[in-house]
């Protein structure tokens, strides 16, 4: 059995930074393999004597794996539990960031981070809640952001805070604002730093405005569906900038950056009222319906790409309306065979033509070895019985059994698309003397996802301020030839 582990945690390793796996995680691997090497074998034998497709092999495997579950305790070894406030956890934060706030210390970004955890833990007017926010209002003034000081002072009062103190602080943070616009009245105008960020290099297709008119779309047998030039291009050449469908915030940028859109805005960040995880940087961007009371769980137990996978599915019953029978209708008639991103009007697409060229990306199914197939079963199925336990789907799936068993089938081809299609949205942080590249979240690219991937690309890419993912060049590409790029 431990020959198993090793080797399920050394395949793992090469899909997930190690360094970012969870103690609850890694407990879940480890079950995984117990189950595999001493129940699993002989069933994944079974099938291939019986040269059963990959399909089949699933919808053989999926009864064991659940009865196993269900038989080992599995939800109470991996302490799957609600996510709730805590107002004791919330105090517990602050003083951690009072210490950090100290005159002695002055380490207010760690202040600043603490406190947002603390308010995310935090019950909904709250002494805890409007203390942190106090709390946040003074780092402000001491590092002169006057309009977020005047913002967490709003807040304190909302969440019930009472005392001269704020009154004062108040007081004190309008006095300098009103100094601070004069001196900015008075002295000369100078023009803001102007970023450049990069264009296209050829014209873009007229239905696709974020591809050079150049690339088309094919498919053969050897390669799949693959991209490639109709024309010579040269190194530094831009091919295509495009928006991704869906982004996941990394877990260690929970309280630096909003959930929704990714804005690095800590200094005034509102909480989520049904978890302790998500924050946002105003009322519009406070969303998560259908994760939200998975969020933490997700993170800690599946990682990564069970997340990006619900955040997905959320979405696909969203534009169905929220709806999962209506989507199981559609996709029941849906010709994957004629899905093209590359000939879709996006300028005239609806969010069913959109959701329709996810939704064909590759599974490579049919490649995967059993192990990570019975992996991906494993965590459909322990994730599917928790979307049931705490999400509203939970009532619709209990009265219609297909549409139960399709949400456990979208989990799984949902899971198996984000483990092929994900990129990290990265930007060059500074790191003793040099810039090196962080990632701050996980997205999935439609079209940028058609790329195959390649030891010696020629092609990378780069994120941009908004989100967007631009692809360049690195070496030249003879028209005719196959885009290239790399994966790891």
């Amino acid at each position: 059995m431990e020959e198993a582990i090793a080797a399920f945690h050394e395949g793992m390793d090469t899909f997930y930074e190690p360094q970012s796996v969870t103690c609850r995680a890694k407990n879940k691997r480890v079950l995984f393999a117990k189950m595999y090497d001493t129940f699993l074998k002989p069933s994944i034998l079974q099938a291939k004597l019986n040269n059963l497709s990959a399909k089949e092999t699933i919808e053989f495997l999926v009864p064991k794996i659940l009865d196993w579950i269900r038989n080992n305790s599995v939800r109470e070894q991996l302490n799957l539990r609600n996510d709730v406030k805590d107002n004791t956890k919330a105090a517990q934060l602050r003083s951690e960031g009072n210490k950090m706030f100290h005159p002695n210390v002055k380490r207010y970004i760690e202040a600043i981070k603490l406190y947002n955890e603390s308010i995310a833990f935090s019950e909904k007017g709250s002494t805890e809640r409007a203390l942190a926010y106090a709390n946040r209002s003074n780092i402000c003034l001491k590092m002169q952001r006057f309009e977020e000081c005047l913002k967490n002072i709003r807040l304190a009062r909302e969440s019930n805070y009472s005392g001269e103190k704020l009154n004062q602080r108040e007081k004190e943070v309008k006095n300098a604002l009103a100094k601070a616009r004069n001196k900015n009245a008075s002295s000369s105008k100078f023009s803001p730093d102007v970023v450049e960020e990069p264009e296209l290099s050829y014209p873009a297709k007229e239905n696709a405005p974020q591809v050079a008119n150049c690339l088309e779309l094919r498919k053969n047998e050897e390669y799949g569906r693959h991209v490639v030039t109709t024309r010579k291009l040269k190194v530094g050449d831009v091919v295509m900038i495009e928006r991704p469908f869906v982004t996941v915030l990394k877990d260690s940028f929970r309280y630096v950056r909003c959930d929704f859109c990714h804005g690095e805005r800590p200094f005034t960040f509102i909480p989520c009222e049904g978890c302790t995880m998500a924050m946002y940087c105003s009322e519009e961007c406070l969303r998560n319906r259908y994760e939200c009371g998975l969020l933490r769980d997700l993170w800690e137990v599946f990682e990564e790409v069970s997340l990006i996978a619900i955040r997905m599915i959320a979405i696909a019953i969203a534009t169905f309306d929220n709806n999962p029978e209506a989507l199981k209708d559609h996709l029941d008639v849906l010709d994957e065979s004629n899905v093209n991103g590359f000939t879709m009007d996006s300028i005239k697409a609806t969010q069913q033509d959109i959701f329709n060229t996810v939704y064909v990306l590759t599974t490579n199914q049919e490649r995967r070895d059993s192990m990570f197939v019975a992996f991906h079963i494993f965590n459909a199925t322990i994730l599917h019985t928790l979307v049931l336990e705490r999400t509203e789907l939970g009532p619709v799936c209990e009265a219609n059994p297909a549409t139960n068993k399709f949400l456990l089938d979208l989990i799984l081809r949902y899971m198996q698309i984000v483990n092929c299609n994900r990129k990290l949205l990265s930007f060059n942080a500074y790191k003793v003397k040099e810039y090196v590249p962080e990632s701050f979240a996980v997205g999935c690219y439609t079209l940028i996802s058609m790329l195959n991937h390649s030891c010696a690309p020629n092609v990378g890419h780069i994120t941009l301020p908004d989100g967007r993912c631009a692809v360049f060049v690195i070496r030249p590409v003879l028209e005719g030839s196959q885009l290239f790029d790399s994966y790891e």
